[in-house]
């Protein structure tokens, strides 16, 4: 928790409030100590299996080909360079994508919780959504997305863009899909709330239960 509470003050303040980078977790050691993430020297690997019903697309709208692509949560010009429609929670990791809208109608595409996004490599972190996410897509168009989501990989701690994403399947997992039932009605607007969340999420996905300090802290988010 201490490390990664110090992982989100370094990316957080580039897309959060500023107040945010106040709230810090009280089993940090150094909480006015503020470093760069530091580079696993080992390559990881992911320690479990997600399965689920396999996500697809709706009729009509297709993903843009090499799109899916993580972004430096350290670098913003790709916002700058262009409009992009944000959406999501979570912060480990950035993704950005584009949908094609073939058809002469607008079309919802409905994002459901749970929903995993796969890394093409061991060394980058998977991701998860944490909250269900509407897209309307105008007909004939093609719009930039952008999802702050939760990592996957607790022994990846560090979120990168190395390599293409593609859609995984929406997670069957009773436990995660009750945490994010719970989460659903939580703010997750600060670092402390993103923090506790996180580490709830990696703790039911490495196939534990959570302990009663763990589940206090989620039951007082605002």
């Amino acid at each position: 928790m201490k490390k990664l509470t110090l992982l989100f003050l370094t990316i957080v303040p580039l897309i959060l409030l500023a107040t945010a980078a106040g709230k810090r977790s009280s089993r940090m050691k150094h909480p006015a100590a503020v470093q760069a993430p530091v580079k696993e020297t080992t390559t990881a690997t992911r320690p479990f299996h997600i399965e689920g019903k396999v996500f697809r697309l709706p009729a009509g709208i297709s993903l843009v080909e090499r799109t899916m692509k993580g972004h430096d949560a350290l670098d913003c010009s790709c916002e700058t360079a262009h409009q992009v429609q944000r959406y999501g929670d979570g912060c480990l990791v950035r993704l950005r994508f584009s949908l094609r809208n073939h058809t002469a109608a607008d079309v919802k595409v409905t994002l459901p919780a749970g929903l995993v996004f796969l890394n093409k490599y061991d060394r980058s972190n998977d991701a998860l959504l944490a909250r269900p996410v509407v897209l309307t897509v105008p007909a004939g168009a093609v719009v930039a997305y952008h999802l702050d989501l939760f990592g996957l990989n607790e022994s990846i701690p560090t979120p990168g863009p190395e390599g293409p994403y593609r859609f995984g399947p929406v997670s069957g997992n009773y436990d995660l899909q009750a945490l994010l039932m719970t989460l659903e009605s939580k703010s997750l607007a600060d670092v402390h709330s993103l923090a506790v969340a996180q580490d709830a999420i990696w703790e039911v996905t490495n196939g534990h239960i959570l302990n009663a300090a763990l589940a206090g802290k989620i039951a007082r988010l605002p």
